[in-house]
């Protein structure tokens, strides 16, 4: 069995060895690991994080959610915090509840406004629920801004004028 390894000050302690065991997709053997460490420490952001995205991986996706939910309620911060809202999203539109995924993802737009993956899987729930408009309206939007295609860069500016205007006519 790993052990968890702690810093001097304060009790914190590393999960080098879980991440290690995510990374090598060993989620099984990661969940069993983090499943100590929430029993240890159950308001750890990071703990919380992880051991959703082992439950995500092996395809439990509505264990997975209370646990995001609390990576969030905590405090995870930085980029674990935008993968945390990614992720919390993306169960919630695995499991068809398409108002909630929306509704965290616009929430993580709000605290990371250029997080283009957050706003594609927004596009992708809008497609789901029927908004096929704005759906197609964001997808623009992020290709525009993140594509160094040549041609998507020349048109740049006309692409960008029809992703909010795919209705009109001139």
């Amino acid at each position: 069995m790993r052990q968890i390894h702690f810093l001097a000050q304060g009790c914190d302690f590393m999960l080098n060895e879980a991440t290690q065991l995510i990374n090598e997709r060993k989620y099984e053997e990661a969940q069993k690991f983090l499943r100590k460490l929430i029993e240890a420490h159950p308001n750890h952001p990071e703990v919380n994080f992880y051991y959703a995205t082992t439950q995500d991986a092996l395809g439990m996706e509505r264990e997975a959610i209370p646990y995001y939910h609390k990576a969030l309620n905590h405090g995870i911060k930085g980029e674990l915090r935008q993968q945390t809202y990614f992720q919390l999203g993306s169960s919630y539109r695995c499991i068809g509840e398409y108002q909630k995924a929306a509704d965290i993802l616009e929430e993580g737009l709000m605290n990371f406004p250029d997080n283009l993956a957050l706003k594609t899987l927004l596009a992708m729930v809008r497609y789901h629920t029927d908004d096929e408009k704005e759906a197609v309206s964001m997808l623009l939007e992020v290709i525009v801004y993140s594509s160094s295609d040549p041609w998507i860069q020349k048109y740049r500016r006309a692409l960008s004028y029809y992703a909010d205007r795919l209705d009109e006519k001139w």
